[in-house]
């Protein structure tokens, strides 16, 4: 077992152990008592996993209810948020009670941004069962749901109890949930961390799954540092954005069809040849990216325009007036903040 705590607005811990899930009361109880519960899932994991969670808080003395939803990306908007909230207020719940988060990054997404928000603001516990979720979503309280107009655009700041991340759950992900996750992995060793990198490129984690405990630590470690010295994104925090100017935009220009994580491995390629262009990154740092993208097979090219990825970068939340704050890998393993005009951003969008 290996336990990250994690020291913000609410400190919690991060707990990584197998065969856990069954035994989620035994960690719940010593920072929650006995109380009603909603666990908010999605109709892929909640056939899976919904009845073990509700088995041991009910063996404990939970009330537990419980709200399943269609899964994907389109769901998380606002008529669902608002859905979850009337789901809420007909089950009861008051303030000491507990919403919990049983599913990916939509899911936890979601149910944080609800728990943000009822009776204003309820405890949450975040139980991942995707890749992407437990290195990257799932940890560091951001929520939000998606609007028309752009991706994450209403949303606060919320920190969960716990996270509670069973490995064992990742064993029913099919193949490409596994490759959406190695895009945030990827991300993480540009932030400072190129021994992840050299992990990578020599043991690629499709290859070698058994890895996974081990990179799962790796990276809610390395977010745990960033979210401890800079919660609410005044600086340090941005660099976790590194790809997500140019993947967020492909994603939602894609409909959802691109997922998360791959859209951010590529905005990670897009940037890091605008880099290149301006001189900031060598050049042969590209056919590292491009060969630790293939090894995990994730796109290193994308059919959305240009033009449409550069009008989504223009409602991104790291905008501010005419500038955008963006994240330029600068090395192998490196990466820095960099504030732009948004007519300067056009020239680091080299598909």
């Amino acid at each position: 077992m290996d336990t990250i705590h994690i020291q913000a607005s609410t400190d919690y811990d991060v707990i990584i152990e197998r065969n856990s899930l069954p035994r989620i009361a035994e960690f719940l109880q010593a920072i929650k008592p006995a109380c009603s519960v909603m666990i908010v899932t999605d109709d892929n994991v909640g056939p899976l996993y919904a009845s073990t969670v509700s088995k041991s808080l009910e063996t404990a003395g939970y009330t537990v209810h419980t709200y399943t939803f269609p899964h994907g990306e389109s769901e998380k908007n606002g008529h669902r948020l608002m859905d979850l909230m009337e789901t809420l207020g007909q089950a009861k719940l008051t303030r000491k009670d507990l919403i919990i988060a049983l599913g990916g990054g939509v899911v936890g997404d979601l149910a944080g941004f609800a728990a943000a928000t009822f009776l204003r603001g309820i405890d949450y516990v975040q139980i991942p069962t995707s890749l992407l979720a437990a290195v990257d979503s799932s940890v560091g309280g951001k929520t939000a749901v998606n609007l028309d107009c752009g991706k994450n655009l209403w949303g606060a700041f919320k920190q969960p109890i716990l996270v509670l991340c069973d490995p064992e759950t990742l064993s029913t992900l099919p193949k490409e949930e596994w490759i959406n996750g190695c895009g945030e992995i990827i991300k993480y060793g540009f932030l400072g961390h190129p021994e992840l990198l050299d992990q990578l490129r020599e043991r690629p984690l499709l290859q070698h799954p058994k890895d996974v405990d081990t990179i799962i630590t790796q990276c809610v470690r390395i977010k745990a540092y960033v979210v401890e010295v800079d919660e609410k994104e005044s600086g340090l925090r941005a660099t976790l954005n590194l790809g997500h100017t140019f993947g967020h935009g492909i994603e939602h220009g894609s409909a959802f069809t691109i997922p998360h994580g791959n859209a951010v491995a590529l905005g990670l390629l897009i940037m890091a040849r605008g880099a290149v262009a301006h001189e900031e990154l060598d050049p042969t740092i590209i056919a590292c990216i491009e060969q630790l993208l293939i090894a995990h097979e994730l796109p290193t090219s994308t059919t959305i325009s240009r033009d449409l990825i550069l009008e989504e970068a223009s409602h991104d939340k790291k905008a501010s007036g005419s500038s955008i704050t963006i994240v330029v890998p600068t090395g192998y393993g490196t990466s820095v903040l960099k504030k732009v005009k948004f007519e300067e951003l056009a020239a680091y969008c080299i598909l």
